[in-house]
C-alpha cells in the first residue's frame, strides 16, 4: 500500500519521531551540503532548461553513489509534470522524470533501522508538488509545500519548516548489496535539492567502486520450453559498469553461467537445473573472479509459459495517446477495455503517474470512445470525475503495488472502494471480475459518457435491464470537427451486459436526475448511465461480460455469445489463457537468440503494440457500417473491416512488419481497403470507424496495397487494386459521408508538377510523388506501360521541389518563385512542411535516394546527414513538448524514420549501421516513460524498432517491382523467421549475427544461403523462399563491405 504523507506535517513528523533513532545512527552516504543551496550539484545555479538536453530524468539513467562525479550526473532540480521545460506540453501529454540513486551496501540492516534523509533548497510556487521516493520497490509520497521564488529554480532560497524529509526505513528493505532510490515528481511543479543522506547502524557501509550492481536475484514467474524440455530461469537483474568483464554465476557449488558481458542495464535469463518441487539454493555471481554476491534463491516448479510471457503492457503508458494503454487486447481488437484516470482532452486516457482510477472503458480509437464500466461502493455518484481529486466522483485512488499489466489481463486494488479488479477481453468482448471487500452490496457503474482524447455528444440512447442477469443497450455518439472542419465522427455503440449474479436494485442517470428501478431511452444527454447493484454479503465477488458492436444490438450479443459465453463460460483464467494462446502464435513467429530478458521484454512488447494498437469494425457474423450509415457483408469469411488512425508513413514500420510476419493480416487490410472501395467508390487514408477522415497527408493505403502485391500477398482482385489506387491519384477531392475523400492538394499538384505553398502544403509535392512512383510500381507487375510511363513520370515531379542553389526542398509559389529568406528549420515548419521542416522534407524521396544525392551534392548530402545524427542523439533523436521542426532527426515523428537507412544508398553502409543501432538504443527504452519519447501512433514506433532489430528495412515500403531488403545492424546473434508456406513462401529464414552485441555493430562480411554478400541489400525473393543469412559482426566498420552496386 502507498504511503501517503504531507511534507508540511507528516514529513516533520516522521522527523520528530526518527530523531532518537537518528541520534545512534551514523551517516552510511550523503550527496551534497546540508546548507541550505543546491550549488554543488549538476547544472546549478540557473541551468535548469538544459535538463533535457543534459540527458537527465529517463528511467534508464543511473546515478551511482560513491561513483558518480555530483556536479556532472546529478541535476539540482527534478520537474514536474507541470514544467514546460521539461517537456510536457498539449501534445507532449504530461512528463514525468526519474533520478535513480544506485549503491551497494557490505551488509544488510535486519538488525537496525535506516533513515533516508532527503532536504529540498526550494520547490515550484506556482504548481505545488508531491514528490515520490521509492526505495527498493517500496514507495513514498510526499506533498511538498509551494516554496519561493518567482516560479522558475533560479534561488536557492528555503522555505522555513518544509525544508526536510526523513523516512524511517523498515529493518528489511534495505539489503545487502545492491539498492536502488528513485525520485519522481508525479504531480506538480519541481523539487531543487539540498541534500540526500542514508543513516543506519555503525556496522553497515557503503562499498564504493563497484562494477557490478546487483539489484535482484529471482526465479522467472515461468518455465519456458528449450528443445522441447521445460527450462527453469534464475533472473539476474544487474547494472554493469564496465565493459569486458566477466560474469559468472554458480548455484549450489556448480557453475551455471559465464560470460564476459558488456556494460549496461541487463536481467540476466539463466538456465538452472530442473526441480520438481520447492527448495532453496545457494547462489554466487563473482565478476573477474571476485565473489560480488551470495545468498539464497527460493526455485520450484512453475507454469510453462511462452513468447507473450515477455510482454508487459505497462511499457510506453505514460503520456501515450487514448490509443496505447495497459490493457488485455486481442490482436486489433474492436475492444479495448482499459484504465481511464485523466480528464477530456489531447492524449485522455491512462497516465501512470495519476494514482486513482475513474473507469474502465471499451473503446481506444483514434476519435472514437465509449462504454465505461467500474466497481464503487458506499455513496452513490453518478460522475467519473477530476483526474487529480477523488472525491469529485465515483473514481478511486489504487495501490500502485497491486496494479499487474501482462498480457492477457490487467488487475489492481482500489483503495477508496476497497475492492480488486481484474480484466480481460475477446476481439469484440470483455470479462471483468470484481471483488468487493468491505461491502455488503456490490455495484457497478455503467456509464455512456467516459473521459476521451476527443469529446463526443450523446444523440440518444438506451439503458434497458432485461433480466435479472442482463442488461442491454446504445449510446449514439457524435464528435464534430474531428479533423479540422472537414470530418465528423459519427456512431453508434451497442453492448450486451451479462453478469453471473442477480442483480437486486438498479437505476438510471440521465445528466442531473437520478431514477431509482427504471430503464431509460432518451434523444440527448451530456451525461447518462446505469447502476446495477448484487448482494456479496457471502460470495465477494462479481463477473460480468460484454459484447459490443457498432452494427446492432443482435450483433452485440452474437459477438459476446461467440466469443466468450459459448467457449468460456464464467472462467476468468479460460479467457486469459485464450489471450495467450493467439498471442504466443503470433509472437512466436520471431524467434530471437538472447540470454537477457530485457531484451525480449522489449522486443516482444513492441512485438505486441505493432498487431494489438488498431481496430475490427465488423462483427462475427462479417456486417459492418460503411461511412453512409448502410450495413453491409464483408464478402469472404475471415475478411475484417479495420480502421485506425492513419497510413501516414506506414511504409516505413507498419507495412513492412505486417508483409513479412503477418502477411495474412497484410490481406486483411488491403481486402478492408476495397471493402470501402466497393461500398463507397474511395480508398480512405484515416479509416477510422470506417469513415473518410482526411487525417494527415497524401493517399498512403496505397504504398499498403503496392507494399503487400510486390511482396507477393495477392489474395484479392488486383485488377481492382490498381483501378483503386489509380483514381485516388487521379481524381479531384470532394467531401463525402461527413468525411473527405481523396488527395486535398491534387488538382494544384497535376497543374504545377508541384504544390505550390501559395495553393496549398509544399511537402505534399514530395509525399504525392512517392506515392504516384508506387502506383507505377504496381502498374509495371501488371504488365501495365502505359500506366507505368505515365506515373513513373509523375514519380520524378518530387524534382521541382529541390532548389538546388540551397540543396533543400524549398517552398515555390504559383509563380514559380522561391520562397525568400529561407531557413530550413523555421520556413514553413508544421504547415508547409507537414509535421516536419525542409530539412527532413527535403530527404523525402524514398524511391530514388542516389537520384537525390546527386541532385543536392553527394557530399553537401552526406555532410548535413552526419551533422544531423550526433545533433540528435543527445536529445535521443525526440522533440522536446512534440517541436519535432526545431531538430534534424527526430525518430519521435514518421517523417525521419528511413533516415539511417539513407547512408546504405550512399555507400557508407557503415553509418546505416551504427546510427540504426544508436536510435534503437537512445530513442527506445523499455520504462513506462521512455519506452517511446514521441507519438507512438497505433503501432508504428514499435513495428519500425522490430524491424531494425532484425536488421532489415526497406525504404520504399517493399513497394518496388521486385523488392529487396536493406541490411542495418541486428541486435541478436540470431532470429528465426517463421514463413509457414503462407502465400507460397518457404518454411523459415534465419538471420544469424555472429559476435552481435552492443559492441559489435558493424557487418565485417556476409553470406546469403551460404554465398558470400557483398551489397547491402538483397531480393526480398530470397528471404520468403526461406535460407539463411549470416553476418559476421564486428567493433569496427568494414568500409569495404556492403557497396552500392
Amino acid at each position: 500500500m502507498k504511503l501517503r504523507f504531507s511534507l508540511s506535517f507528516a514529513a516533520g513528523l516522521l522527523f520528530m519521531c526518527a530523531q532518537s533513532v537518528v541520534g545512534q545512527e551514523h551517516t552510511i552516504w550523503q550527496l551534497g551540503n546540508s546548507d541550505g543551496s543546491s550549488s554543488e550539484f549538476a547544472l546549478s545555479p540557473n541551468g535548469y532548461k538544459k535538463f533535457l538536453e543534459h540527458d537527465f530524468g529517463y528511467e534508464d539513467n543511473a546515478f551511482i553513489i560513491g561513483q558518480s562525479s555530483l556536479t556532472r550526473d546529478l541535476p539540482y532540480v527534478l520537474p514536474g509534470p507541470a514544467n514546460e521545460w521539461g517537456g510536457t506540453g498539449g501534445t507532449s501529454g504530461l512528463r514525468t522524470h526519474f533520478l535513480n540513486l544506485y549503491y551497494v551496501l557490505n551488509n544488510s540492516t535486519k538488525n537496525g533501522q535506516c533513515t533516508l534523509q532527503v532536504k529540498l533548497a526550494n520547490s515550484d510556487p506556482k504548481n505545488k508538488p508531491t514528490l515520490q521516493i521509492v526505495i527498493n520497490g517500496k514507495p513514498y509520497n510526499f506533498e511538498v509545500e509551494r516554496g519561493a521564488g518567482n516560479g522558475e529554480p533560479l534561488e536557492n532560497s528555503l522555505k522555513s519548516g518544509n525544508s526536510t524529509i526523513n523516512i524511517p526505513l523498515p529493518a528489511d528493505l534495505i539489503k545487502k548489496g545492491g539498492n536502488q532510490i528513485t525520485m519522481t515528481v508525479i504531480k506538480g511543479g519541481w523539487v531543487e535539492f539540498d541534500s540526500f543522506k542514508l543513516l543506519g547502524p555503525q556496522q553497515v557501509k557503503l562499498i564504493a567502486n563497484r562494477s557490478v550492481i546487483v539489484k535482484n536475484v529471482q526465479q522467472a514467474e515461468f518455465e519456458i520450453l528449450n528443445a522441447g524440455k521445460p527450462v527453469q530461469n534464475m533472473l539476474v537483474d544487474l547494472l554493469k559498469l564496465k565493459d569486458d568483464e566477466q560474469l559468472k554465476v554458480v548455484l549450489d557449488g556448480k557453475k551455471i553461467y559465464e560470460k564476459t558481458r558488456e556494460k549496461g542495464a541487463a536481467k540476466l535469463e539463466i538456465p538452472m537445473p530442473y526441480v520438481a518441487k520447492d527448495i532453496w539454493s545457494k547462489y554466487e555471481i563473482y565478476c573477474n573472479g571476485q565473489l560480488i554476491q551470495s545468498s539464497t534463491i527460493k526455485r520450484g516448479p512453475k507454469r510453462l509459459g511462452g513468447v507473450s510471457d515477455y510482454v508487459n503492457t505497462m511499457m510506453g503508458a505514460a503520456h501515450s495517446r487514448w490509443m496505447i494503454a495497459p490493457g488485455p487486447w486481442m490482436p486489433f481488437g474492436m475492444v479495448k477495455i482499459s484504465p481511464d484516470n485523466q480528464n477530456i482532452g489531447w492524449q485522455a486516457g491512462y497516465e501512470p503517474s495519476i494514482e486513482s482510477i475513474g473507469t474502465f472503458s471499451h473503446i481506444h480509437e483514434w476519435t472514437m470512445a465509449g462504454l465505461g464500466t467500474f466497481p464503487t461502493a458506499g455513496q452513490l455518484k453518478t460522475r467519473v470525475g477530476d483526474q487529480y481529486s477523488t472525491n469529485s466522483g465515483y473514481r478511486s485512488a489504487i495501490d500502485k503495488t497491486s496494479e499487474k499489466a501482462p498480457l492477457g489481463y490487467y488487475a489492481v486494488h482500489l483503495l477508496d472502494h476497497d475492492i480488486d479488479v481484474k480484466l480481460t477481453a475477446g476481439t469484440r468482448s470483455s470479462f471483468q471480475q470484481y471483488t468487493y471487500h468491505k461491502s455488503d452490496t456490490g455495484r457497478i457503474m455503467i456509464d455512456l459518457k467516459v473521459n476521451g482524447e476527443y469529446d463526443y455528444k450523446i444523440k440518444d440512447f438506451s439503458l434497458k435491464k432485461v433480466s435479472d442477469y442482463k442488461v442491454v443497450g446504445y449510446s449514439n455518439q457524435l464528435s464534430e470537427n474531428v479533423w479540422s472542419t472537414d470530418a465528423k465522427q459519427d456512431y453508434v455503440v451497442y453492448f450486451v451486459m451479462e453478469f453471473d449474479k442477480p442483480i437486486i436494485n438498479y437505476g438510471t442517470w440521465h445528466n442531473d436526475r437520478l431514477t431509482e428501478r427504471a430503464d431509460l431511452v432518451a434523444d440527448s444527454a451530456q451525461f447518462a448511465g446505469m447502476y446495477v447493484e448484487f448482494d456479496v454479503h457471502k460470495d465477494k465477488a462479481v463477473q460480468l461480460r460484454t459484447g459490443i458492436s457498432y452494427v446492432s444490438l443482435a450483433n452485440a450479443e452474437e459477438n459476446l455469445k461467440t466469443e466468450l459465453s459459448e467457449p468460456f463460460g464464467w472462467s476468468i483464467d479460460r479467457v486469459v489463457e485464450n489471450q495467450h494462446k493467439v498471442w504466443d502464435e503470433l509472437l512466436s513467429r520471431l524467434a530471437i537468440k538472447s540470454s537477457d530478458y530485457f531484451e525480449k521484454e522489449k522486443f516482444y512488447t513492441n512485438m505486441y503494440r505493432t498487431l494489438a494498437s488498431r481496430n475490427t469494425f465488423s462483427d462475427v457474423n462479417g456486417q459492418w457500417r460503411s461511412s453512409d450509415e448502410v450495413i453491409r457483408t464483408l464478402a469472404h469469411k475471415g475478411d475484417l473491416a479495420l480502421g485506425c488512425d492513419a497510413f501516414w508513413n506506414t511504409f516505413w514500420n507498419l507495412n513492412q512488419f505486417w508483409n513479412l510476419v503477418t502477411p495474412e493480416w497484410s490481406n486483411k487490410w488491403v481486402r478492408s481497403q476495397l471493402a470501402m472501395y466497393d461500398a463507397n467508390g474511395w480508398l480512405a487514408k484515416g479509416p477510422a470507424g470506417m469513415e473518410y477522415i482526411p487525417v494527415m497527408v497524401a493517399e498512403h493505403e496505397i504504398p499498403l496495397i503496392v507494399g503487400a502485391y510486390q511482396m507477393g500477398i495477392r489474395d484479392y482482385d488486383t485488377e481492382k487494386a490498381f483501378e483503386a489506387v489509380k483514381k485516388m491519384q487521379t481524381t479531384s477531392p470532394l467531401k463525402f459521408e461527413g468525411g473527405f475523400a481523396g488527395n486535398r492538394d491534387l488538382d494544384v499538384y497535376l497543374k504545377y508538377k508541384y504544390v505550390p505553398y501559395d495553393l496549398g502544403r509544399f511537402s505534399n509535392s514530395m509525399e504525392y510523388s512517392f506515392d504516384d512512383w508506387t502506383v507505377g510500381q504496381f502498374a509495371k507487375s501488371l504488365g501495365k506501360e502505359q500506366e507505368y510511363n505515365y506515373f513513373n513520370d509523375r514519380g520524378n515531379w518530387w524534382r521541382n521541389a529541390i532548389d538546388v542553389s540551397s540543396g533543400y526542398a524549398r517552398m515555390k509559389d504559383s509563380k514559380g518563385e522561391w520562397y525568400k529568406d529561407f531557413d530550413p528549420f523555421k520556413s514553413g515548419a508544421n504547415h508547409h512542411y507537414v509535421e516536419g521542416n525542409a530539412w527532413q522534407l527535403t530527404f523525402f524521396v524514398p524511391q530514388d535516394i542516389p537520384g537525390l544525392a546527386k541532385m543536392i551534392g553527394q557530399d553537401v548530402f552526406l555532410k548535413r546527414l552526419e551533422w544531423g545524427f550526433p545533433e540528435s542523439e543527445k536529445w535521443r533523436y525526440n522533440g522536446p513538448n512534440d517541436q519535432y521542426w526545431d531538430y534534424p532527426v527526430v525518430q519521435g515523428n514518421q517523417q525521419s524514420m528511413h533516415f539511417a537507412y539513407i547512408f546504405n544508398w550512399l555507400n557508407k553502409p557503415w553509418l546505416t549501421q551504427k546510427w540504426s543501432r544508436s536510435i534503437g538504443e537512445r530513442y527506445y527504452g523499455q520504462g513506462v516513460s521512455n519506452a517511446y519519447l514521441g507519438d507512438e501512433d497505433q503501432g508504428q514506433m514499435s513495428a519500425w524498432y522490430i524491424m531494425n532489430a532484425i536488421g532489415l528495412f526497406q525504404i520504399d515500403g517493399g513497394t518496388r517491382v521486385k523488392p529487396i531488403y536493406e541490411i542495418g545492424s541486428p541486435l541478436f546473434e540470431e532470429v528465426k523467421i517463421r514463413l509457414d508456406g503462407k502465400y507460397g513462401r518457404g518454411e523459415q529464414f534465419i538471420i544469424k549475427a555472429k559476435n552481435a552485441n552492443k559492441k559489435n555493430i558493424y557487418v565485417q562480411r556476409a553470406t546469403l544461403n551460404g554465398k558470400p554478400l557483398n551489397t547491402f541489400y538483397f531480393d526480398a525473393s530470397e528471404l520468403l523462399k526461406g535460407g539463411e543469412l549470416v553476418l559476421e559482426m564486428g567493433a569496427t566498420p568494414n568500409k569495404q563491405w556492403g557497396l552500392y552496386q
